[in-house]
């Protein structure tokens, strides 16, 4: 790692660590849940707040997720919206561009992640937990206690509103103000 990707924003690493983490992993189906997440969308656009904790340090950013089949990008924003990374993922590989860094590549995600925090992340996963395609609402990943303590109607869908993590001292949670899809 350069001296120029050390310097870029923990905070921001912290929030895609977790974020990745946490929204990537697979979770047991639990059998007295109720309500799981789908049928899954196709396409999306989702807009909302992440929070982060990690002992004392809280982070908060905006985020911007667009999803087609063969595409992923994801806008960090700060509380006000000001532009602080964009994760990309597509056909020629993937992107993680901040003001004024270089940019981050790789063949695949899992790739990048290694690159950018030296373990591989199933980041693929990702975009089909949001999308409705991993129905389960609870679970322990990888040391990580995942819950989605809250959902909302999306036409025929069910999707993810809220989505909390923990593992050791970091606290995540995720919550998505606003879904668009086509029809």
């Amino acid at each position: 790692m350069n001296k120029s990707t050390a310097r870029a924003g923990s905070g921001i690493r912290r929030c895609l660590v977790a974020l990745l983490l946490v929204a990537c992993a697979e979770a047991p189906a639990l059998s007295d849940v109720p309500l799981t997440l789908g049928p899954p969308l196709q396409r999306f656009t989702a807009e909302g707040r992440i929070s982060l904790r990690q002992g004392d340090r809280r982070d908060h950013v905006r985020f911007r997720w667009e999803h087609t089949p063969g595409s992923d990008v994801v806008l960090l924003m700060s509380p006000l919206g000001q532009g602080m990374a964009e994760l990309a993922r597509d056909a020629t590989g993937a992107r993680l561009t901040q003001p004024n860094q270089a940019v981050i590549a790789a063949d695949t995600l899992p790739q990048l992640a290694q690159r950018v925090f030296g373990a591989p992340l199933p980041l693929e996963a990702m975009a089909d937990w949001l999308r409705g395609a991993r129905p389960a609402l609870s679970g322990e990943i990888d040391g990580w206690h995942m819950i989605i303590s809250d959902t909302s109607a999306f036409r025929q869908s069910r999707l993810l509103r809220v989505m909390e993590a923990s593992r050791e001292d970091v606290g995540f949670k995720l919550i998505v103000d606003d879904w668009d899809a086509p029809e």
